[in-house]
C-alpha cells in the first residue's frame, strides 16, 4: 500500500471492538511488571524514518527514561539517510531492533515485512488499547486485515499555521488568526510578497500531503477507479497554481530550513515536529520570533477537518532482542511519567486522559506566550478509505500540476488526462496480477 495515503484509514470510523487484550487491563498510570530482560547490557537501535523527532526529544523522552527504568538497556538512534537506507541495513543484516515512524509510513515498512505483529506481546502484557486515543489506535489497526497491531502510538501529531512575527511586523501586516482558511492564507501571502519580495511568503507540505490534510480521495475504494476530475481536485490544483505564482523570493528555501533556520519564510503550514526544532533553535540562541494559529481549512466544503497522524513505535521483524524491544515500547507508550514528559515537550500524548493536555508544552521555553490553545482547536474529519493504487493516482496528479504550472495544460484537461492515465495504469497492474495467478 502507498505509505502517504495509508494514514487516511485513521478516521475511517473503524471500531475498537475486540482490540483490547483479554484478561486484566493495564492502567496507563501503572504499567504492569516489566518483562524479565535480565541484567546483561543490551544496546537497542531505533530506526527513525517518516516521523520526526529532534535529538533533544529523543534523549529526554526516549533514551533517558528507558535507561532510568532499565539500567542495562541503552538506546541508539539511527536516522534513515543516504548511508543508512532500510534496504541497505536489511541486506547487511544490521537493521535496528525498533522503528520510530509516522502512521503515514507504516505501509512502507510492511511492504518490506519489517514490522512484527504485536498482538501476542500486547496480550501477554495486558496492555489495554482502550487507554489510547481511539483515532490513533484505529489508524494503526487499519493496517491489519486480521486484527494485527504493528505498532503502539507514542504521540499524536497535529497541524498548525506557523508564522514569523518579525516578517509580518516588517511589512506592517496583521498576524493570522485562529479559524483561518486556505483562501485567507493565500490572500495574506500575496500581500506580503507585494510589500517585500525578498521573503518566501507561504510554504506548505506540497500537493501530495496537502490533499491528505483536506481529506480528499485519489482512488475510490469501492470501484478502484481514480477520482481526480472532481470539483475538490480542481480547487486543489487551482490553489497550488496560485501558490506557485506568488511573486515572492523564488530562491529562498522552503520547509523547515526556510522557517526555522533561514527565517526567510513568513508562513508555514506544517506539523508538530516543528516545535521541537524551534525549541532547539531557541536554546542555541538562534530562535525565531514566531507564533501559530489553527491549521487552515477550506472556506466552503462539505468535508471539514484534517487527518490523524501518530508517531509510533514498532518492533522490527529482524530484531535480535524482540522481547526487550517490546518491553521498551510498552513502557514508553503507557507510562504516566513518560507520557507526562511527552506532553510537557509539546507532543500530544497518545493516551486519552485529559490531564496530559494540561501539561502540553510545560517544558518548552519556545512556547511561552504562544497561542498554544490553537493546537487543540483543530477538527478531525472522516477520511476516505485508501487503496493500494493511491500512489499511482498521486503520481498522475503531480504530473498534472507540473503541466498546469508550466502552462502546458489547463486544470480541467490536466485532471481528466491524469485520471485517465491513472486508471490505465491501474488496469495494467490488475491484468498483471491476474496473469501471475
Amino acid at each position: 500500500m502507498n505509505t502517504k495515503t495509508l494514514l487516511l484509514f485513521a478516521l475511517a470510523g473503524l471500531s475498537l471492538s475486540g482490540c483490547s487484550a483479554a484478561g486484566a487491563k493495564l492502567s496507563a498510570s501503572e504499567p504492569s511488571a516489566r518483562a524479565d530482560i535480565g541484567s546483561e547490557p543490551i544496546t537497542l537501535q531505533i530506526f527513525q524514518a517518516g516521523g520526526s523527532i529532534s535529538d533533544t526529544e529523543f534523549k529526554r523522552l526516549i533514551a533517558d527514561p528507558v535507561r532510568k527504568k532499565y539500567p542495562n538497556v541503552t538506546l541508539e538512534l539511527v536516522r534513515e539517510s543516504a548511508n543508512a537506507k532500510r534496504d541497505q541495513l536489511i541486506t547487511s543484516g544490521t537493521f535496528p531492533d525498533l522503528i520510530f515512524t509516522s502512521s503515514l509510513s507504516i505501509g512502507g515498512f510492511l511492504d518490506l515485512e519489517l514490522m512484527k505483529d504485536l498482538q501476542e506481546p500486547i496480550r501477554k502484557a495486558n496492555v489495554d488499547l482502550n487507554k489510547f486515543e481511539p483515532r490513533s489506535i484505529n489508524g494503526i489497526k487499519a493496517y491489519g486485515s486480521g486484527g494485527q497491531v504493528y505498532a503502539l502510538p507514542f504521540s499524536i501529531n497535529f497541524g498548525a499555521l506557523y508564522y514569523n512575527k518579525d516578517l509580518f511586523d516588517r511589512v506592517g501586516e496583521p498576524y493570522p488568526q485562529d479559524g483561518i482558511t486556505w483562501e485567507e492564507t493565500l490572500g495574506i501571502a500575496k500581500k506580503l510578497a507585494v510589500k517585500d519580495n525578498t521573503i518566501k511568503a507561504l510554504g506548505t507540505s506540497g500537493v501530495t500531503r496537502d490533499y491528505i490534510s483536506l481529506l480528499l480521495p485519489v482512488v475510490d475504494a469501492k470501484t478502484e477507479r481514480a477520482v481526480l476530475a472532481t470539483d475538490d481536485w480542481r480547487w486543489m490544483l487551482q490553489f497550488q497554481e496560485s501558490l506557485s505564482k506568488i511573486p515572492d523570493n523564488r530562491s529562498a528555501k522552503g520547509g523547515r530550513d526556510g522557517f526555522v533556520k533561514d527565517k526567510t519564510m513568513a508562513m508555514y503550514t506544517s506539523y508538530g515536529a516543528r516545535i521541537g526544532e524551534l525549541e532547539e533553535a531557541e536554546q542555541s540562541g538562534q530562535g525565531v520570533n514566531w507564533d501559530l494559529t489553527t491549521f487552515p481549512v477550506r472556506q466552503e466544503t462539505k468535508v471539514q477537518g484534517m487527518e490523524t497522524e501518530s508517531h509510533v513505535l514498532a518492533v522490527s521483524a529482524t530484531a535480535k532482542h524482540p522481547e526487550t524491544a517490546f518491553e521498551v515500547i510498552r513502557f514508553l507508550t503507557t507510562s504516566d511519567e513518560v507520557q507526562t514528559q511527552v506532553a510537557g515537550m509539546a507532543r500530544i500524548s497518545s493516551l486519552k486522559d485529559d490531564k496530559y493536555k494540561k501539561e502540553f508544552g510545560a517544558n518548552v521555553a519556545a512556547l511561552k506566550g504562544k497561542n498554544v490553545q490553537a493546537i487543540f482547536k483543530n477538527k478531525y474529519g472522516t477520511s476516505p478509505l485508501p487503496t493500494k493504487y493511491d500512489s499511482i493516482a498521486e503520481k498522475a496528479v503531480s504530473a498534472a500540476l507540473q503541466k498546469v504550472n508550466k502552462g502546458e495544460a489547463d486544470i480541467n484537461s490536466a485532471l481528466r488526462a491524469a485520471e485517465e492515465a491513472a486508471n490505465k495504469e491501474i488496469d495494467s497492474l490488475k491484468a498483471g496480477d491476474q496473469t501471475r495467478k
